[in-house]
């Protein structure tokens, strides 16, 4: 499957994964090589998020919302933001989180629901990382 590119699309790759699932996390980022797209680093807590987002400077970060550990994905994505805008994708088994409480994911945050499909997936991507596509 090849990505869809679009007028003025700045290509991007480098994408952090953070999920305290070492199984996904790799089975994701098998994925997204297939599709192309460079995993710039694995993290499995918000912390952890937090120091390579610092240290890697990713395009787009691929974020669990449901972390273990003192401090969760949405969390840490706030924390992420505050060192570089970054476009965040949640994935997450429980898309609800977010229709009870909608205060808690900010703009321009994207959402997707686990299991993944790669159609899903690397739609959120295109869009997420396409400055013209995204939430706004």
């Amino acid at each position: 499957m090849e990505r869809t590119r679009y007028p003025g699309f700045v290509e991007y790759q480098k994408i952090l994964i953070v999920e305290d699932e070492m199984i996904s996390a790799l089975d994701l980022q098998n994925q997204l090589r297939r599709l192309g797209y460079e995993v710039s680093g694995l993290a499995k807590s918000g912390e952890e998020a937090v120091r390579l987002a610092k240290e890697l400077h990713p395009d787009l970060v691929l974020m669990d919302v449901n972390l273990s550990g003192p401090m969760d994905g949405i969390e840490a994505s706030e924390r992420i933001q505050e060192l570089k805008p970054i476009p965040v994708v949640y994935l997450t088994a429980y898309p609800n989180i977010f229709v009870r409480n909608p205060n808690r994911m900010q703009q321009p945050y994207m959402c997707i629901s686990k299991p993944l499909s790669i159609p899903d997936l690397q739609a959120s991507i295109n869009i997420a990382l396409d400055p013209t596509r995204r939430p706004t």
